[in-house]
Formats: structure tokens, C-alpha cells, sequence
């Protein structure tokens, strides 16, 4: 009874095998769709972001002060909420704040620009007596340079004849143009500092006023705690980031100036604060610094081997605290990859140059700290964070 039933399903179904190979081919062909969907997901994502970062070079002059205006809002949006549970309204709390950052930024250049006009008085005089003493360097520099022209001018004449040489052709530039680089330089930093000052201005006296806007808009209630969360990540990540920096480059302030009046360079306290301020510029700073002090120390002194030692001493301190000191105290908290951290540097400083090195651990700080609220986002924070492969268990 049970045979002949089996026997007139199978007649009227037919073979399970041949129901169940459409059934695979649809899911072999689901598979192949969903690999399609994610390799364009890829490729729209690469797109999106060299479009994003083309924009942020060509609006390179617009975004660069929003941005500083933004992170240094989150930075003090701790006081300005402090100072507003004191009973102090956020508007004179921002004007405070910003007073205070005047002054103190006033009060540094009163101090130093004494000594600074100085050492700047005696570069245009003293280069000559640079190239004397570093003479054997620009020998050796000089007959490269000339081997090179020669191979060149060889491989020119063998390559022209009398009929294809060019013409010279003199072009000269007007002594006085709108577009001159000091002038230009100067409408770009006031530009810079007043765009950058007072956005922050109004952020501080009317930020939260934004936010709370912007979470209206957000239409779930998870959107906007994510939203929060964020923001306060970012916040606390700044603010963590700035004051560790801070002390530290505090600090290597108070030593270079100590081993400069040491080794009996002019203006100790001009070097200390220069290499405070400088090293707040990822591996840039310490190089300019290192150059600065290497050729003060040569026009003040007969021997080039001092020079040497001071920049020396100054390359030590700062590669001390870049290497050991830094990472110490900021890897736990931080949680930074080092290859990212100078792949942004490189990136940045390619875009933006000095201030975007300047800004490239701030970024990527915010981006760390964005990408840790987001759930979907864990193979990124583990590439971001550099613990992919670490959390694997053992076999």
C-alpha cells in the first residue's frame, strides 16, 4: 500500500533530484548576485571617498578653518558647559574664553619677539658664513650637480640638431603683482584666523542650540542616542588627545630650553616655547626644529661640530619623546594604529600641507571614535585600532 502511493507521487512529482537542481541553481544564482552587489558596494564606497577627498583639496581654503573651528569647539565644549552649570551664560562664557586665548597668544609673542627679530636680523648676513663653514658639504654637492648638467647638455647635443634648437625665451615677472606669495601668504592667514575665530565664537555661545536641532531631525530614538554617543566620543576624544599633548609637549618645552641654555645657545626660552608649539606638528615640527637650532648654533659658533651636537641634543630629546614617551602614555588610551597614524599624516599633509599634518591625528581620532559607535563598522575599528589577528583565539 505504501510502495504504490510512493510510486504515484513520484509519477506525478517526479524525481526529488530533478525538483532540487532548479532549486540550487536559483541559490548558486542568489549568491553570484549578492558577491555582485558587494564588489559594487566597494567600488561606489572608493568612489565616494576620492570624490570626498578631491573636494576637501579644491575647497582646501574653506574647510581647513571650519574644520579647526569645529574641533577646537568640541575640544572646549567641556568648560563652556562647566562654566554654564556655574550659572554663567554660554555667550559670556565664549567671549571669556576667547579673550583669554587672545591674551595668552599676545602675551607669547610680546615675550618672544624680542629674541625671534634677532635671530631673524642675522640670517640675510649670515648665510655667506654658512656656506664657508659648510663648504665641504656644498663641494661634493656642487660636482654632482655639474656631472649631472653635463651628462645632460652630452645627451641634449647628440639629440638636436642645428635646425631643432630652441629658441631662448625670457620672460619677466613684474616687479610689484596682487599675486605676490607674501601677499597672498597674508590675505590667506587672516582669512584663515578670522573665518576659524569667529565661527568658534558662535559655536561656543550657541553650539548646543545646533545639536539639539540636528537630533530633532534624526527620526528614531536610537538615531539620536547613536547620534549623542558620537559626538560625545569625538568629544572626549579630542579633549583626551589635547591635554596628554599638551603636558607632553610641555614638558619637552622645559627640556630642550634647559639643554639649549646648557650648551650655551642664544635665547633658551625662545628655543623651549618654539619646540613646544613645533611639536604639536607630527614628525614635521621636530624637523623643522632640528634644522632651526642647527643653523643658530653654526652662525654663533666657529665649530661646525657644535652645530652637530646641538642639533644633536635636540633630535634626542625629540625622538625620546616621539618614540617611547608619547606612545607610553597615549597607546592605551588612544588605541591608534601607527601605520594609519602616518599614512594620515602623509595624506593630510599632501592636501593640506603644514595644518593638515597638523590636523591629521585630530581626524583621525574622530574617525576612531565614530567608527566604534557604529556595530556594522568592527573589521574597520580592528584595522583602525591594529588588533586584527590579535583577538583570535588559539587552536
Amino acid at each position: 500500500m505504501v510502495s504504490h502511493s510512493h510510486r504515484f507521487h513520484t509519477i506525478l512529482t517526479g524525481p526529488r533530484s530533478e525538483r532540487s537542481k532548479p532549486k540550487a541553481e536559483s541559490l548558486l544564482e542568489l549568491e553570484r548576485l549578492s558577491s555582485r552587489v558587494k564588489h559594487a558596494n566597494v567600488g561606489i564606497w572608493i568612489c565616494a571617498i576620492l570624490l570626498s577627498l578631491y573636494a576637501l583639496y579644491i575647497g582646501r581654503n574653506l574647510f581647513m578653518p571650519i574644520l579647526v573651528a569645529v574641533f577646537a569647539y568640541l575640544t572646549l565644549r567641556p568648560v563652556i558647559r562647566g562654566m554654564g552649570r556655574m550659572g554663567i551664560p554660554s555667550g559670556i562664557a565664549a567671549g571669556s574664553i576667547m579673550l583669554v586665548m587672545g591674551l595668552s597668544v599676545g602675551t607669547i609673542g610680546y615675550v618672544l619677539s624680542g629674541p625671534a627679530q634677532e635671530i631673524l636680523q642675522q640670517i640675510p648676513g649670515s648665510l655667506p658664513e654658512v656656506k664657508d663653514k659648510l663648504g665641504f658639504i656644498f663641494e661634493h654637492l656642487e660636482t654632482v650637480n655639474q656631472a649631472t648638467e653635463d651628462i645632460s647638455d652630452t645627451a641634449d647635443q647628440e639629440n638636436l640638431t642645428a635646425e631643432e634648437k630652441p629658441v631662448p625665451v625670457e620672460i619677466k615677472q613684474p616687479a610689484w603683482t596682487t599675486t605676490s606669495p607674501l601677499i597672498a601668504g597674508t590675505g590667506n592667514a587672516v582669512s584663515f584666523i578670522s573665518i576659524a575665530a569667529v565661527l568658534l565664537f558662535f559655536l561656543m555661545a550657541g553650539g548646543d542650540s545646533v545639536i539639539l536641532s540636528v537630533v530633532s531631525i534624526l527620526p528614531s530614538f536610537s538615531s539620536k542616542r547613536r547620534f549623542m554617543e558620537v559626538l560625545v566620543g569625538v568629544q572626549d576624544g579630542l579633549s583626551s588627545y589635547l591635554a596628554w599633548v599638551t603636558c607632553i609637549n610641555a614638558c619637552l618645552g622645559v627640556c630642550i630650553g634647559t639643554a639649549m641654555w646648557a650648551l650655551g645657545m642664544p635665547s633658551p626660552l625662545l628655543w623651549g616655547v618654539a619646540a613646544m608649539l613645533l611639536n604639536f606638528i607630527p614628525m614635521v615640527g621636530a624637523l623643522i626644529g632640528i634644522a632651526a637650532v642647527f643653523f643658530v648654533a653654526l652662525v654663533n659658533v666657529d665649530h661646525v661640530s657644535y652645530a652637530f651636537i646641538v642639533a644633536g641634543a635636540y633630535a634626542a630629546l625629540t625622538g625620546l619623546e616621539g618614540q617611547f614617551i608619547t606612545p607610553m602614555l597615549l597607546g592605551k588610551s588612544m588605541r591608534l594604529s601607527s601605520v594609519l597614524v602616518f599614512l594620515s599624516i602623509v595624506v593630510w599633509g599632501w592636501m593640506w600641507g603644514i595644518l593638515g599634518v597638523f590636523l591629521a591625528v585630530p581626524i583621525l581620532i574622530a574617525i576612531v571614535m565614530v567608527v566604534e559607535k557604529l556595530e556594522a563598522t568592527s573589521p574597520v575599528q580592528e584595522m583602525i585600532n591594529g588588533t586584527v589577528g590579535k583577538n583570535v583565539p588559539a587552536d
